[in-house]
């Protein structure tokens, strides 16, 4: 008994060692392999999908028509990029654009150059549409939590742009948490911005080191949208169908609908713009929205904003309708002083084939016939003068609001999946 109790002592005393000895060097082997092992958020990335909008506002003035080839363009996102309902990338990311080529798009024929500018110079309320320009980039860089990255994009859309609002006091809430309040917006008051943008050619991998969950606490369910349809009041019809797709995360009912869903709608009522210089009216409505995974919610928003090119004279109305501007009294009076000009030419030139006519007319009669032309051509002028047009641009941001929680979704919701 006691040489197995001396061999049991000795076998015990020899395992202790041994632990005493290992463990040292197991607890270096952890160390080591934490250390060499990189946090997990440097490891993740969050994938913005192909298709995504990036909207680019310049931070300084470019005149498109002198940007020579590699030229440096530096702006900041405007709107923050989602995935899904993260908030991945926030709104102010610097980003700079190196340029391939500037191109001017001409889609006008010679004739109808040639007819716009005649309507222009007896239409003092026409103005020509802005310069569109086809820009073609060779690098897009966007500065990461790491460093720049570089972003496969193309431009469809480069422009001075300026946000129309209602006119009455509105509260617009980013889904970035700030609240802005804007109160008797007037066509002009907001400053004009030059804005690019792009639309990713590839799915992107950004570092996921900062998300933003977005909430509404508020109940107000209002968010940004890009139009896929351009849509215009002279040549919109009653009916016709848009398409707009979401650029940030809206919450309807029961169900989220993430950045990138599908937007659809009708125009309601669409009046061109006419004679005696009645301006167009345009009025838009949102009736159904689909995500990308195919669930499909008919449900009911009107525009709480729209992008227009910079000096477009229209407001938006309470009820999200677009509708132009009068024509103001320094119009009137331009218009008042062409007519009494075309009205004098008119009467001048008549005189002669008048008194050709009528060779026993006295010259008092000859006057009053020709005074009648001149009448006539002013009246003429005046009746004819058309208002001001509606037109949204294709890649024109919108601001739709759904109203706030339980209204306009919850009785006419269908869900659906192609």
């Amino acid at each position: 008994m006691d040489v197995v109790w001396t061999c049991v002592r000795r076998i015990s005393l020899w395992v202790g060692v041994s632990l005493l000895f290992v463990q040292p060097g197991v607890g270096q082997d952890r160390a080591q392999t934490a250390e060499a092992a990189p946090p997990a958020s440097a490891q993740e990335a969050v994938p913005i999908e192909r298709g995504t909008f990036l909207q680019v506002e310049l931070t300084e003035r470019v005149d498109w028509k002198h940007v020579g080839h590699n030229a440096h363009v530096e702006g900041r996102l405007k709107l923050p990029v989602f995935a899904g309902r993260e908030a991945v990338i926030p709104s102010g990311t610097k980003i700079e654009l190196t340029i391939d080529s500037v191109k001017k798009l001409d889609d006008a024929g010679k004739w109808k150059k040639a007819g716009n500018a005649v309507v222009r110079a007896f239409n003092p309320l026409e103005r020509g549409r802005p310069t569109e320009y086809v820009v073609q980039l060779s690098k897009a860089e966007l500065e990461g939590p790491q460093g720049p990255l570089a972003v496969a994009a193309t431009a469809v859309r480069a422009g001075r742009t300026v946000m129309i609002e209602t006119r009455t006091g509105s509260r617009n809430r980013g889904k970035s948490g700030g609240v802005q309040t804007s109160q008797d917006k007037r066509p002009g008051a907001a400053k004009s911005q030059q804005t690019v943008l792009l639309q990713l050619n590839e799915r992107l991998q950004w570092p996921a080191l900062q998300q933003i969950r977005s909430e509404d606490p508020t109940g107000e369910r209002r968010t940004h949208a890009f139009l896929l349809t351009q849509l215009s009041a002279s040549h919109s019809k009653e009916g016709d169908p848009f398409q707009a797709r979401l650029a940030e995360p809206v919450n309807l009912g029961e169900h989220w609908f993430e950045a990138g869903s599908l937007l659809e709608g009708k125009v309601s009522r669409s009046t061109p713009a006419r004679m005696l210089s009645r301006a167009g009216a345009l009025h838009l409505h949102i009736e159904r929205i689909t995500s990308p995974d195919g669930i499909s919610v008919a449900s009911y928003g009107n525009l709480a904003g729209v992008e227009a090119e910079a000096g477009a004279k229209y407001v938006l109305d309470e009820e999200g309708g677009l509708r132009g501007l009068k024509p103001g009294v320094t119009n009137a009076l331009v218009d008042l002083s062409i007519a009494y000009a075309l009205g004098k030419v008119t009467d001048d030139v008549a005189e002669t084939p008048i008194r050709a006519v009528g060779a026993a007319m006295s010259d008092a009669a000859v006057a009053n016939a020709a005074r009648y032309f001149g009448l006539g051509a002013s009246a003429v002028f005046l009746v004819t003068r058309h208002g001001r047009d509606v037109r949204l641009p294709q890649y024109s941001e919108i601001e739709v609001d759904f109203g706030r929680s339980g209204e306009g979704t919850s009785a006419s919701v269908g869900l659906k999946r192609p």
